[in-house]
C-alpha cells in the first residue's frame, strides 16, 4: 500500500468514551425518525451529519446528530446515499422534505 490509500487505511479514529451517554441523550431527546417519522424502541440509529470519519472532533457535538431508523430509506438512503462510505451533504433538508411528505400523505 502506498499513498493516500495507506493513509486512509492505517488512520483509524476510535470511538470516545463519551459517545454511549451521548448517544443515548439524544435518543431520548429524539426518539423519532428524522426521515419517517416512526417512533421505535430498537433499531433507531443516531447519525453523523458531518461524517465522524472526516469530523472526529463532532463526534460529540449535538448539533452534528440525527436520528434515522434502521430501514434502508431513511438511514442508509437518506443518510449515506445508499452507501455505508458515502454522506449526504442535505441530510437534514431531505429529511425535513420527506417527513413533510409522509405526514401529508392522503
Amino acid at each position: 500500500m502506498s499513498g493516500i490509500f495507506r493513509e486512509l487505511v492505517t488512520k483509524r479514529v476510535t470511538r470516545s468514551s463519551k459517545w454511549t451517554k451521548v448517544r443515548k441523550a439524544h435518543l431520548k431527546k429524539f426518539p423519532s425518525c428524522a426521515n419517517c417519522g416512526k417512533k421505535k424502541r430498537v433499531g433507531m440509529q443516531v447519525h453523523h451529519i458531518k461524517p465522524f470519519k472526516l469530523y472526529p472532533e463532532l463526534e460529540l457535538d449535538p448539533d452534528n446528530l440525527l436520528t434515522l431508523c434502521n430501514k434502508t430509506e431513511c438511514h442508509q438512503e437518506k443518510g449515506h446515499c445508499g452507501y455505508y462510505r458515502s454522506w449526504n451533504e442535505k441530510v437534514v433538508e431531505d429529511c425535513e422534505m420527506w417527513l413533510e411528505k409522509y405526514r401529508s400523505r392522503p
